[in-house]
């Protein structure tokens, strides 16, 4: 058993010229109206222009990290932060969001630090895979890193107060030392301090390193102590076990070991191997399904000549010529090259989705990982590359697409028919019975047992449990009925009119309304918070109004839309809210963006009807007005209606408890 460095490492000690400071350059909302009580003191930045100002040498293709600073209407200060696909888009969400009252500021969210620390301007892979992006979100705070190796210095001047007391199989102790300097090595890339004025940045700058030392000062060692060491490090409560590591033959008793490591939710990181140029044999424990198996990249994002391939790969992260700490003193630094380096990028992303995600199995981990790399070589998943480079931001700030939820839903006609899918139940509908006006809107109760039809003209049917409160049929209406919500009991409901109007039913409060505003586009649906205190409601423009206690957090009001919005959803916890056009484009605000039509290469060719959200926000349903069902994130599809009847089109979708 063997580290995986695979090629000399040389010394630098000679410090670079320093980075310099980063700053970042703000666009400034204009305040339409004096601040809130309590937020007096700040003031707005000078116009904006419309134009976002961004660091020099921005890819103007890579994802960009914004943040906001708002104002609430309680008169707090809150900071919001956004996540663009490219700058175009950051453009784009920096322009609206300056038309926003409520946004005093809008930048980029830059890396920023005291000191800068002197051979970060060495740090390639920093530059292309954006882990300093995360750092406003998370640094890895209090999770533990696990080191399967071969030990760590932990007296280094980067790594001071890092390590943790381990273990020690080759000479007892606990792990705190390195003859080799490979460990260490591996140690620096995850977890050096970052603003301290010497060395380098680590990846996950905020874990904590385990140190499991396995092999000795050769870099060899046996397969039981690696085996011990990993039950040792899940044991100890380690998320993340990095195995830069391997052997060309089977070792099943580690893939046990790595198995119960996963149960115990820590997510095994192996290096892919370094022998392309000698046989690509594959090597263990990284060839075995349950490990994360990394491949290393160079400057040009272009797999390194002497990593493995094969179909084992799962990741691909920078690893060659990277600089990190050494062993040879506590001020030494080394370049070295080899999947061993690769991975502890790919462990360092895994520590940052588990604190920002501590509930997550390893599972979901690997999902979040996986499914959010950057797809490099050929499209999809390859034996070079696996899925792709790793990409912690969109990681962190996304969910694991696997592990599908829902329970099911109901599809909703306007001739009143009501479709059920999954394990919701039917418990009647309109179908061919008479209608005054064809059905527009539905909603269902909490506990899944009935739902309400509403019908353009206000009439309201129950069904189920859904008790009957009032409606609006026979009553003249100043413009037609277009949507509906519930309230959290299911002993009250809204309707909604296209001129943003609002009728209450039963314990349903009103809390505001659009009814009598002239307003720049219809109104076409709502959504009550789930407090049951507010509601929002969108118009066709994607202009968004909040009543009641509904946050605002942006809109697409003063932007000119290729097709217009059609519906809206919300966030169960009320963090933020998706808006859909008619193509299916989807506009998120607060919330994670998980897919749209354009985004798989398709656009509803008659047009989106609703857009609805699990309630843990992990994924969403797209319905287009033939009866096509759309899954996004985790959402599970069950099925759709489509083709509906000639002259009917699918109107609403309610979503069955516990989706």
């Amino acid at each position: 058993m063997q580290g995986g460095t695979g090629h000399g490492a040389r010394s630098s000690r000679t410090a670079t010229a320093a980075v310099a400071g980063l700053a970042a350059a703000f666009v400034a909302a204009s305040i339409l109206a004096a601040l809130p009580a309590g937020a007096q003191e700040l003031e707005s930045l000078p116009a904006p222009g419309a134009v976002l100002d961004v660091p020099a040498g921005t890819d103007p293709d890579a994802e960009v990290s914004l943040v906001a600073l708002e104002v609430a209407a309680d008169g707090s200060v809150e900071v919001d932060r956004y996540l663009a696909e490219d700058l175009a888009e950051a453009h784009e969400v920096a322009e609206h969001l300056a038309t926003d009252p409520a946004t005093v500021s809008v930048g980029v969210d830059v890396p920023v630090q005291t000191t800068a620390d002197p051979k970060r301007a060495e740090q390639w892979a920093l530059n292309w895979v954006k882990y300093e992006s995360t750092w406003s979100t998370t640094t890895g705070g209090w999770v533990k890193v696990a080191i399967v190796d071969t030990g760590v210095r932990a007296s280094h001047e980067d790594l001071g107060g890092v390590v943790l007391p381990g273990i020690d199989y080759v000479s007892g102790g606990d792990g705190r030392i390195d003859p080799n300097g490979h460990g260490t090595h591996v140690a620096g890339i995850i977890a050096a301090k970052v603003g301290n004025g010497r060395g380098i940045h680590g990846a996950a700058p905020g874990v904590r390193i385990l140190p499991v030392r396995a092999l000795d000062a050769n870099g060899s060692g046996s397969s039981s102590d690696v085996i011990d060491g990993i039950i040792w490090a899940a044991n100890q409560g380690a998320r993340v076990i990095n195995l830069s590591l391997g052997a060309t033959s089977k070792i099943d008793p580690m893939r046990s070991a790595i198995q119960y490591a996963n149960s115990k939710g820590a997510v095994v990181v192996a290096a892919g191997g370094n022998g392309y140029l000698n046989g690509n044999q594959a090597l263990y424990p990284a060839a075995y399904p349950e490990p994360i198996a990394v491949a290393a990249v160079n400057v040009t994002l272009q797999r390194a000549a002497f990593s493995n391939v094969g179909s084992y790969i799962d990741l691909a992260a920078p690893g060659e010529n990277i600089i990190s700490t050494y062993n040879s003193s506590n001020t030494s630094y080394a370049y070295a090259s080899g999947t061993s380096m690769a991975a502890p990028y790919v462990s360092a992303a895994a520590a940052l989705v588990v604190a920002a995600r501590p509930e997550f199995s390893a599972g979901e981990v690997r999902a979040s990982l996986e499914g959010s790399a950057v797809d490099l070589g050929w499209p999809g998943l390859d034996t070079s590359y696996g899925h792709g480079l790793v990409n912690p931001p969109r990681a962190v700030w996304t969910f694991p697409a696997t592990a599908k939820q829902g329970n099911g839903y109901w599809i909703v006609g306007s001739d009143g028919r009501v479709r059920r899918y999954g394990a919701s139940k039917h418990y009647g509908d309109m179908a061919g019975r008479a209608l005054g006006r064809p059905v527009v809107a539905a909603a269902s109760t909490p506990s899944g047992k009935g739902y309400w039809l509403a019908g353009a003209d206000g009439g309201v049917y129950a069904f189920g449990d859904a008790p009957f409160r009032g409606s609006l049929a026979g009553k003249w209406l100043q413009a037609p009925i277009v949507g509906m919500a519930t309230t959290p009991s299911g002993k009250g409901y809204y309707l909604l009119g296209a001129d943003g109007g609002i009728f209450s039913f039963g314990d349903a409060k009103f809390f505001g309304s659009t009814g009598n505003l002239r307003l720049k586009a219809p109104v076409v649906d709502m959504a009550a918070t789930p407090t049951g205190k507010g509601y929002y409601l969108v118009a066709t423009d994607g202009g968004i109004f909040a009543f009641g206690d509904a946050k605002f957090r942006g809109s697409t009001g003063n932007l000119r839309l290729d097709k217009p919005v059609t519906s809206m959803t919300v966030a169960a916890d009320g963090r933020g809210y998706w808006l859909i056009a008619h193509d299916g484009g989807i506009f998120t605000f607060g919330v994670p963006f998980l897919g749209s039509l354009p985004g798989i290469g398709m656009k509803s060719a008659v047009g989106t009807s609703r857009v609805r959200a699990l309630a843990d926000g992990s994924g969403y349903y797209v319905l287009d007005r033939r009866g096509s069902m759309y899954s996004f994130g985790a959402s599970k599809y069950w099925g759709a209606a489509a083709p509906m009847p000639i002259f009917t089109t699918a109107v609403d979708l309610m979503l069955a408890p516990g989706s």
